[in-house]
């Protein structure tokens, strides 16, 4: 995601670069203490996400949230809980209350995805509906990877890491998020931390799958729908 961050003090301007820095899905193209200076860069390269404070001399993160074009979305991050009522109505995505960590920021980051990746399938139908392929950032690119590469998806904190033979990817994203991305007629869920791509599984019996070698936990919660699953796959 293309994203600005505008504060007016430097202290914590600079602890949000940071903050950016840490993630590979966060494209951090300007920093701005001055918020008029922001709106300008707003206007010329049109970010997907912007961090705002909402105190600040002049014009209020506020009054820069209401003049975006529709679809930016907005993280506001302030140390006054009381604007707390402007964010909800503003649809922002979340409200960082000042001073907060990086865990918090991760959280943060995690619903933008959520909500970058649900426009891009709106905008892109056909893409989706054909199944063919899963788009998302990683290492500040955008990636487009074939479904039938993937093995399984594990959660891993803030991340997921989508594996395939070949190569890991953790992308900022929830399971959740990729679950909805993943048809459901070749993938299932087995477990509160695992996906898998049903057509790759070599072995199963009700406490575990095997998948090139690799063995996964099947859940109790996904137990019922797992096996109902792999019948109706068998059965094809």
């Amino acid at each position: 995601m293309k994203c600005i961050a505008i504060d007016d003090e430097p202290l914590a301007l600079k602890l949000l670069t940071y903050y950016c820095s840490q993630l590979p899905s966060i494209q951090l193209l300007g920093a701005y203490t001055d918020p008029v200076e922001g709106i300008s860069y707003i206007r010329s390269m049109q970010p997907d996400l912007i961090f705002l404070d909402v105190c600040m001399p002049d014009i209020s993160g506020v009054n820069i949230a209401q003049i975006l074009q529709k679809g930016t979305m907005v993280i506001f991050t302030t140390a006054h809980r009381e604007y707390a009522v402007d964010g909800f109505e503003l649809d922002v995505v979340d409200y960082l209350l000042k001073p907060f960590d990086f865990e918090r920021f991760l959280k943060a980051c995690g619903k933008a995805e959520e909500r970058f990746l649900a426009a891009q399938q709106k905008n892109s139908p056909q893409q989706i509906s054909e199944g063919k392929i899963i788009s998302f950032k990683y290492n500040y690119q955008n990636m487009q990877l074939p479904l039938h590469a993937i093995l399984y998806v594990e959660a891993a904190n803030n991340y997921i890491k989508i594996v395939t033979a070949e190569k890991t990817y953790m992308p900022v994203m929830t399971m959740k998020a990729v679950e909805a991305l993943l048809p459901a007629s070749d993938f299932v869920r087995i477990h509160k931390s695992f996906i898998v791509a049903a057509g790759k599984i070599k072995s199963f019996n009700s406490t575990q799958v095997v998948i090139e070698g690799q063995k996964l936990p099947v859940g109790r919660r996904y137990l019922r729908e797992f096996m109902g699953r792999m019948e109706r796959f068998k059965n094809g």
